[in-house]
């Protein structure tokens, strides 16, 4: 790991500036907002500070879509392949179980720090060129700017449907309130960004400019969106330019390796949230207020109380059943897929292997038998464990093997980035758009190459008469708990009705609570007390 770490002062559109820590970070900054029009916009340091303000919302480490106690607990507790303890915080078990609604202080957190990238982002766009940089330079900023809007367009159509679409910097107190665009407009905007700053973003980045977005996250996104729109044959497309030069991703010998801090900026990172040692690691809640810590927090929620962590949620039984159903050839040297070593921990004995390790030395009893107060609280249909007793490793320290590591108070408080797109999922998006099509080869050589990752034998076509089933077998697998599957399950299941029944099968907590309204979250409240201009979603009307 880099030692040497610079410290990022990271401008706001509405807060004052402070330091937040960042490896391999690419800027020092002062607020653009706490100056005056005349003075700021003049220097290229003044649309780094800018650009750097625009990334804070996405990357900040607990609120947000991708913070470990709002977006992260509350957009996988969603899917069929985790189940959340009850008695956390109201907010989540509320979302876990569809009893949410507009009042919800998470999604507001959620709705509110997507709109404030966005706003930041319009900042850059339309004052960048004001600092005449080199035209090159100013296509850049304001590329990355784009980039950024378009990644919370997108997650705001995915998540909320129709929602406001600000594209300029309000000049007036009326400006600033919108109405509510369709969903489809929504993603048309998130189109836009990305395709237009896929023109002038990098192929790839270097040194401390490594976490800032390149050309291949925006194709990437952008091939996301189209498969989101089931426009699979331009989805295809976009995302096939992803498998050749210029561009050289690839996936890593060691699944592991993604969620530590290791090998970071490796090949298979396509885009990724920088975490580092800067501010308190004790001041986790101060966010983007000065000396906050910037430490990847997502262990804490995650990990066993043996570990220090406050264990938030278990596997599901599906899940496990999932990762069983296909044992590695004969002779290999681990009997499950791979994969499943670096996802989850369980008692290697009760299934013929030899037990290992965690946390210093602690069994896999150790582990379970702290967690036990907690797992008593599920009703009683979640208490048999028929697929056997199983935690969660993936997005806790138990790779590093430290006594007390989940805790955020320990000696050593994890350091890993966060990777939102990795070429796994390239791939399997690229899969998937090419099944649609009846490109059954492309889709295959897709697949396999996250097959042969995992330690499993290849297929041929005949192998697989339904090659989606065998897709969304290997996204539920690869992605287990990085904020995809709910999304997943929402296209393949496109009705209330088939959601529902689908999701009943497989015991998931509150489906029986489903309905059309659950596709989307509701407007918080808070904003349409704000937003005289906009309404509730139709569903939630």
């Amino acid at each position: 790991m880099n030692k040497i770490l610079k410290i990022w002062l990271i401008a706001f559109a509405v807060l004052a500036a402070i330091v937040a820590g960042c490896k391999k970070s690419f800027l020092e900054t002062t607020n653009p907002n706490q100056l005056t029009e005349e003075k700021f916009w003049k220097t290229e340091d003044d649309v780094k500070s800018a650009i750097a303000s625009v990334y804070s919302p996405l990357r900040v480490p607990l609120s947000g879509y991708w913070g470990a106690f709002r977006g992260y607990q509350d957009i996988n507790a969603l899917g069929d392949d985790v189940l959340t303890i009850p008695g956390g915080e109201p907010a989540t078990w509320q979302v876990a179980s569809f009893i949410n609604d507009e009042k919800n202080g998470d999604i507001q957190n959620v709705f509110q720090s997507l709109y404030r990238c966005i706003y930041r982002a319009n900042l850059v766009i339309e004052n960048a060129a004001k600092a005449n940089l080199d035209l090159t330079l100013t296509k850049g900023y304001i590329a990355e700017a784009k980039f950024l809007r378009g990644l919370c367009f997108f997650m705001l159509a995915s998540n909320f449907g129709d929602v406001p679409l600000k594209i300029t910097v309000a000049q007036t107190s009326e400006d600033a309130f919108v109405a509510s665009s369709p969903v489809g407009e929504v993603y048309q905007q998130a189109i836009r960004d990305f395709t237009e700053s896929a023109i002038d973003l990098p192929v790839t980045r270097t040194g401390d400019d490594r976490g800032r977005v390149t050309k291949g996250a925006a194709l990437a996104f952008l091939g996301k969106a189209y498969l989101y729109i089931r426009d699979y044959s331009t989805a295809e497309a976009t995302l096939a330019q992803l498998l050749t030069a210029p561009y050289s991703y690839d996936l890593v010998s060691n699944f592991e390796d993604n969620f530590t801090d290791k090998n970071e900026f490796n090949t298979e990172s396509v885009l990724e949230w920088v975490y580092g040692p800067y501010g308190s690691q004790y001041n986790p809640w101060g966010e983007e207020g000065g000396g906050a810590g910037m430490y990847n927090y997502r262990p804490q929620l995650t990990g066993s109380p043996a570990s220090g962590g406050w264990f938030k949620y278990i596997p599901s039984d599906f899940l496990l059943k999932e990762f069983k159903k296909e044992l590695r050839p004969a002779g290999s040297d681990t009997k499950f897929d791979k994969r499943m070593y670096a996802t989850l921990m369980w008692k290697y004995s009760d299934f013929g292997e030899t037990n290992v390790t965690w946390y210093d030395n602690k069994s896999f009893d150790d582990l379970w038998n702290a967690a036990a107060t907690s797992i008593d609280r599920f009703e009683s249909a979640y208490k048999n464990f028929p697929e056997g007793k199983f935690l969660n490793k993936k997005f806790t320290s138990a790779w590093r093997n430290a006594g007390g590591a989940d805790n955020y108070w320990a000696a050593t408080p994890s350091e890993a980035n966060v990777e939102v797109m990795r070429f796994a999922e390239v791939l399997l998006l690229h899969a998937e758009a090419a099944a649609q099509n009846n490109h059954l080869n492309e889709a295959l050589a897709s697949v396999n190459r996250i097959r042969a990752r995992a330690g499993l034998s290849l297929k041929t076509q005949g192998d697989l008469p339904d090659i989606m089933n065998e897709i969304r077998h290997q996204k539920l697998l690869e992605f287990y708990f990085e904020q995809n599957r709910w999304n997943d399950l929402k296209r393949w299941y496109p009705s209330a009705g088939e959601l529902k029944t689908y999701m009943l099968s497989v015991i998931k907590q509150g489906a029986a609570n489903i309905e059309e309204k659950h596709f989307v979250f509701p407007i918080p409240a808070a904003e349409l007390q704000t937003n005289n201009k906009m309404t509730q979603h139709p569903l939630w009307k």
